[in-house]
């Protein structure tokens, strides 16, 4: 994966939410202007509304083609911004990449607290845009250089180890659904929990390297939930446990707090397992009991089992052609082992239609 400035991707806007004296939560600005969609989304996600020190210091979130991070801060009676008690800034942009956006949105923070005007956002802002980096940040922060931040680092941020040690077997499940590019929702009453797992699931499927699937802070809502129903396939996550009652929005349903994973009904067929997760997820287990693996070295391990699994599936197709239920039938294979591999070829676009 190549390094990129945010002068050719990223950066799409920045905006301003206050809590002032009266408790109240008011949009304030944004730099360029917002649509009303998007001025209400925001404002909903924001996390001012909670009592403070029970507030969640940064968040992001992903709808249609874009990404917000939002970070909170406290103005500690500063007299540059005498009415304000907490503000958020939140950045939208086009990429997941949680560390740059999370120093981005720190220097345009800091720099609001300092000079109480939306100014000094804008010129860190234009400098970010336009060259991909911020060399004169406020003192709390280091200088940003967008082309420091690889996106690999984002993806590995938390530990695949750690998941499989809270699922146990039942993470086959979840490897199941990634794999077959199924709708897996996750519920935690806590939005970092939330975050946290929907951040590390993809890690299951390496291979496609893909967090765009990612939708990691939905509301119960038409608006969000008419933009997940154009996705097919996505990890979704809720801290709303109404989520749970509906199973027209997943196949797979993971509950964080009782680490438990739950078919939907409609797609007990996707999920019958065969010998083969048998000894994909004996060997995942196998990697996280060893200890002198790395966390990178696991991810790496299941992603060498997925390959092959996805070259052995290429090599049914006869001279590299298209794979045909006819043609699986012929081997006489267990049927879950034939619903199976005719899923996974269609998830990899090597069925004929």
């Amino acid at each position: 994966i190549r390094s990129y400035t945010m002068a050719s991707t990223g950066l799409l806007a920045v905006t301003l939410i206050e809590k002032d004296t009266n408790n109240d939560i008011l949009w304030v600005w944004s730099y360029p202007t917002m649509d009303d969609a998007t001025r209400e989304l925001l404002l909903r996600k924001c996390t001012l509304s909670q009592e403070e020190g029970k507030q969640l210091e940064f968040s992001f979130g992903h709808i249609g083609q874009k990404w917000y991070y939002q970070q909170n801060f406290q103005t500690g009676g500063t007299d540059k911004l005498p009415k304000v008690v907490s503000f958020c800034v939140a950045v939208l942009t086009k990429d997941f990449s949680p560390e740059q956006y999370f120093h981005l949105a720190k220097i345009f923070g800091l720099s609001y607290l300092k000079s109480g005007s939306p100014v000094s956002i804008v010129a860190h802002y234009l400098s970010a845009y336009t060259k991909g980096n911020v060399s004169n940040p406020p003192e709390a922060c280091e200088s940003f250089v967008a082309q420091n931040y690889d996106v690999r680092k984002a993806y590995t941020t938390y530990s695949l180890r750690d998941v499989v040690r809270q699922f146990g077997v039942e993470t086959v499940l979840v490897y199941n659904a990634l794999l077959l590019k199924k709708r897996v929702a996750v519920y935690a009453p806590a939005l970092e929990s939330v975050l946290q797992l929907c951040q590390t699931l993809p890690l299951l499927v390496w291979h496609r390297q893909n967090w765009n699937i990612v939708y990691p802070n939905v509301d119960l809502n038409d608006l969000e939930l008419d933009d997940l129903a154009t996705h097919s396939t996505y990890i979704a996550g809720f801290t709303d446990t109404a989520v749970e009652g509906r199973s027209d929005l997943y196949d797979l349903f993971i509950n964080v707090a009782a680490a438990s994973v739950t078919v939907a009904q409609h797609a007990k067929d996707s999920f019958g397992m065969t010998k083969l997760h048998k000894d994909i997820i004996f060997h995942l287990m196998q990697c996280v009991q060893n200890e002198s693996l790395s966390d990178n070295a696991i991810v790496k391990e299941l992603s060498s089992k997925t390959k092959e699994l996805l070259v052995n599936v290429s090599s049914l197709a006869p001279n590299g052609g298209k794979i045909t239920l006819d043609l699986l039938r012929a081997r006489k294979l267990s049927p879950a082992t034939e619903t199976f591999l005719f899923s996974l070829a269609a998830a990899e676009g090597l069925v004929e239609m």
